[in-house]
């Protein structure tokens, strides 16, 4: 898997906005003296530094692994544990 600066920033895009930022507003969080930095992030044509990855990913509440790959980290462990105790208690019912 590599680093596709295009996918990060319709993410980082879908994710401002469901958090109700406007691009002037997130700069102005991240401390940027305008949003056109921003707007070349969100657009694929620049990538940001790990320092701001990871105050995006404080300010919009949102993990760095989905911000750079689209998925959530330990979703597989998550599913893997739902799936067990579904089965456990499927076992309790059948046997009541």
């Amino acid at each position: 898997m590599y680093f596709n600066a295009v996918e990060f920033g319709k993410r980082l895009q879908e994710v401002r906005r469901d958090r109700g930022f406007t691009q002037e507003q997130l700069a102005e969080s991240l401390r940027l003296s305008s949003k056109y930095h921003l707007s070349r992030i969100e657009r694929g044509e620049k990538s940001c530094s790990i320092d701001m990855l990871v105050e995006l990913s404080g300010i919009l509440r949102v993990s760095t692994d989905y911000l750079l790959t689209g998925k959530e980290p330990g979703g597989e462990h998550i599913k893997e544990d739902i799936q067990s105790v579904i089965a456990h208690l499927t076992a309790i019912s059948d046997s009541i």
